[in-house]
Parts: structure tokens; sequence; C-alpha cells
């Protein structure tokens, strides 16, 4: 069991905590007898003129005690460890969907955590199902009005969401949302699609449900079900067809019609892979509004182009004013663009249409874009995010022209993790390097404007 309280990793010199001595390493056990369970407690407790801190000290593992007479909005000046002291809440859900559960043996440990925790919900949007909430914590979220909240829904009917979670609470659902609702909680909400399931019928009885919420509801994405080749004795489940991929994105735009004429907002968004899948044309940038459910991958498409074209102008009229470009085809050497099968496809279509709108192209032996099959994952993951290391050298080395020392491999950075460019086979770009004979390995930030400028860098007309 975690000892009690929160580790205190830094202390802001001349704060009030360097001056009663607190240092690196001690544990903030309790203030005025309330123990503090995250920084959440931590910023609600000290908000008060006199506080009495109990300190588990790092050097002795004594306790000590220290009274403060303070400004109320005054702050300690010291961080933590970590956000949450009495650990991450895990998810106890067995839903028949699940990505954890589909991974393949032999990754790192992090990647088979399952959170369902409100309080990274709350500072790092993650969604949570609201199942795994004892009613102390879900008063504790209604009395702090945590918001906003991303809350994964997959049903409004209880039946077929107890189904999809294998939870005795999971049918409870729409009377957790209309509580959060009424305590003025904004909630953001997904539905993880699965044909046959939660499609069709259930999915537009989920979408009225949802919609009734009123003003509370800022959002609802639907991204259809992420399968792996690792589902050996799990529930079976297939990927969505394009004419299913279609018929999502109408219900979708019906609903969003909708709630345009009643509230001038869009609100209900299909995620980007429904339209790579169908190959309709993504929704113009106002359609997405705030770009809020980004990292769900709704909208991601839609900006990219809207960043690649702002910096396909402003190349040119830059290049206008030097009067120095004779707009064709630029070729000098040769690069390959790594992506996933989604990616390839959609990479491909814009590489089309700025030829066409803007008179920008590349020949082939100029910038390649390579598309990498999954083999870790299997096949039927088709994002960039996802491709391994050991699968972008895999691919790279079966081409008919594979890289030289000469060329350049661009890499998204989604391919890394955010605290090390390791990817998710902890590989290194240096790694992948030197596996194909020293090619020039870069990584990319995945926007439109950064792929743009890597492509054109030491380009010459």
């Amino acid at each position: 069991m975690k000892p009690a309280g929160g580790t205190i990793s830094d202390v802001e010199p001349a704060s009030l905590a360097a001056r009663i001595g607190l240092q690196s390493g001690d544990r903030l056990v309790s203030i005025n007898g309330q123990q503090v369970r995250d920084v959440l407690d931590y910023g609600f407790y000290i908000r008060e003129s006199k506080v009495k801190l109990e300190v588990l000290e790092s050097t002795t593992g004594e306790t000590r005690w220290f009274e403060i007479e303070k400004e109320e909005d005054d702050d300690l000046g010291i961080h933590f460890a970590d956000a949450t002291f009495d650990g991450l809440r895990r998810c106890q859900n067995r839903c028949l969907f699940c990505f954890v559960d589909q991974m393949p043996s032999g990754m790192r440990p992090s990647l088979y955590a399952k959170d369902d925790d409100y309080r990274h919900s709350f500072w790092h949007g993650n969604f949570i199902t609201l199942t795994n909430l004892d009613e102390g914590a879900f008063q504790r979220l209604l009395s702090l009005r945590l918001s906003p909240l991303y809350i994964s829904v997959q049903a409004t009917d209880p039946e077929v969401r107890q189904k999809l979670l294998r939870h005795r609470r999971a049918g409870e659902i729409m009377d957790r949302l209309r509580q959060l609702a009424d305590s003025r909680i904004q909630l953001h909400t997904q539905i993880v699609c699965c044909p046959g399931l939660n499609d069709g019928v259930v999915l537009e009885k989920s979408l009225a449900d949802l919609w009734s919420l009123g003003y509370s509801l800022a959002s609802v994405s639907v991204v259809p079900v992420g399968l792996t080749s690792h589902r050996q004795g799990l529930f079976p489940l297939r990927t969505f067809q394009p004419d299913e991929a279609k018929k999502v994105i109408e219900l979708m735009e019906r609903w969003q019609q909708e709630a345009l004429k009643e509230r001038g907002e869009t609100v209900f968004f299909a995620a980007d892979e429904f339209y790579l899948l169908s190959g309709d044309d993504f929704p113009e940038s106002e359609r997405y509004e705030d770009y809020s459910q980004l990292e769900n991958g709704v909208g991601l498409c839609r900006l990219f182009m809207e960043d690649w074209n702002g910096a396909v102008e402003e190349f040119l009229t830059e290049a206008k004013n030097k009067n120095s470009l004779s707009v064709g085809a630029l070729s000098n050497g040769q690069t390959y663009l790594i992506t996933g099968l989604s990616g390839g496809r959609f990479l491909s279509r814009l590489l089309d249409q700025t030829a066409r709108d803007y008179g920008i192209s590349w020949s082939e032996q100029a910038v390649q874009i390579v598309a990498v099959e999954n083999r870790c994952f299997g096949s039927t993951v088709t994002v960039a995010g996802l491709v391994t290391g050991k699968d972008v050298i895999h691919t790279l080395r079966g081409l008919d022209n594979p890289p030289k020392k000469s060329d350049r491999i661009l890499l998204p950075t989604v391919m890394f993790r955010s605290e090390g460019d390791v990817t998710l086979d902890d590989l290194t770009p240096e790694n992948i390097s030197a596996a194909l004979g020293g090619a020039t390995v870069e990584l990319v930030k995945t926007s439109g404007d950064a792929l743009f400028i890597s492509l054109i860098k030491n380009e010459e007309p």
C-alpha cells in the first residue's frame, strides 16, 4: 500500500516551504488534519490563512509539524513527484473491445496500464467510463465541479453498455451523466463504435440521449473500434466497411445539422478514420469549431491540411517577393516519408491536391510516401502513432530502392514517446539509421506546416 500523502519533488527558492526547511523527498501527509490524496486536495486545503502541515522527513523518517500564517491565496511553493498521491485508479471493466487486452507481449509495462481515473480526465483529457467510482469519489467529483470531463459512453442503452463494458454498473451511465450535467460540468463524450453492437439504431438512441443533456454536452465523437491481430480468445469483432463508415458519417452530420439549428454549434463529430474509410471529403475547418477532440482522432486531417496549405502559401508568397522561384518539381535528393496505412492514403491525396492547386509537386525520386503495414499489432491497425521501429526498418529494407546513406527518412513524432525519442519497441532514431545503412533519420512534428517545411528543406528549384 502506498504511504499517505505526496512526495515533494521540488521546492521553489525563497518560498514559504523553503523558509521552513521543506526539502525534495519529504512527504506532505496532511493539511489541518485532512489527509491529502492528490494535488486537488492540496490546492483546496492550502487556501487558508492558517495551515498546520504534517510532514514525513526524507532524511530522518520522522514526522514533523509546521504551523504557518499566510495570505489565503499564498502557495507553499512546492511541486510533487506525482499528481495522484493515492495511486492511479485502474479500470475494472472487461470491455469487449479493450485495446490493452489486444496488446502483444513484451512491450513496455506502461502500455498495459488501464487508466480510469477521473482526475486524469480533468487534467489531461483522458476518457473515463464512470463505472469505477465508488459513491464517495463520485460525490467528491460533483462537489469539486471538475470541468470539463471526458467520458467514454459507448452506448446509453443499459443492456448494450453492460454487454460492451462487462461491468454490473455500466448501465447507470445516463443517471450519472445527468448528475454531472446538473452540477454544470461540461462533458466531452466518445462512443467507440463496434459494427453490429452499438451502431445503427443503438447509436441513434445514444446520440438522442446525449443530446438531452442540454448545454452541458460539449461534444460527442464516434470513433471506429481499433482491432489488432492479438485477439485470440477474445469476443469476435470486426472493422467497419466503407459503406458502413459512410452511414456513420451521414448520421453524425444529420445530428450536426440539428445541433447547429438549435444551438449554433456542431457538437457531433465522426472520427477522421470514417472519412478515410469511406473516401468522403473531410468537413471544413469551421465544422470542427475548437477541435476539442483532436487527441481522439477528430479533425486531425483537416487541421493538418489547413496548416499545410498555410505553409505552402507563405512559401509561395516569400518566393514571389524574392523573385527567386520558378514553381515546378522540387527534386533534389531522395526523401522517404514514413506513415501508417491511413496516413499513406491521406498524404497521397494531399500531395496530389498541392500539385493541382499550387503547381508544386515532387517526383517519386524526390519524395516517396512509405505507408508501413503494422506487423506488430496487425494490418487492421493503420495509424502512424502505433508504427514500430522494427516495422519501419522491415518495410524500408523491402523496397525496390531502399534508403542509401545520402537519403533522408522522415519519421512522425507520434511514433515516439513524449518523454524521450524512443519508439514503442524501444528503438531510437540512431538505431533506425544504423539499421538502414546510416541514412539520415529526422523526426517531424505531426503538423502540416512542419512537414511541408521539412520536405522543401535543402531543395533547390
